[in-house]
């Protein structure tokens, strides 16, 4: 909710997910994509960028809670880092 005129969508199943970034009109927000995906990656944190409008996270089955908890902030202030709240 917090970036909903940025991320339309989150998709899981299982520790499989895609965050998919549109604009308000619906046109994906590639760029913004590939820029969320650089800052996590200079953090350590490596995701697929899809090309167009999503982000996929796939980490390992055997992840702790800790090193989940972590990937996920690294995600969440990289976002925030990049759309500016």
């Amino acid at each position: 909710n917090k970036y909903s005129n940025h991320l339309a969508y989150v998709f899981g199943k299982g520790l499989v997910a895609a965050l998919v970034f549109m604009d308000s009109d619906g046109n994906p927000l590639s760029k913004t994509c590939d820029k969320i995906s650089e800052l996590a990656f200079q953090r350590g944190l490596l995701v697929v960028h899809t090309g167009r409008e999503s982000i996929k996270l796939g980490p390992p089955l055997t992840i702790t809670d800790e090193a989940l908890i972590e990937g996920i902030n690294v995600i969440k202030e990289s976002t925030k880092q990049i759309i500016g709240r």
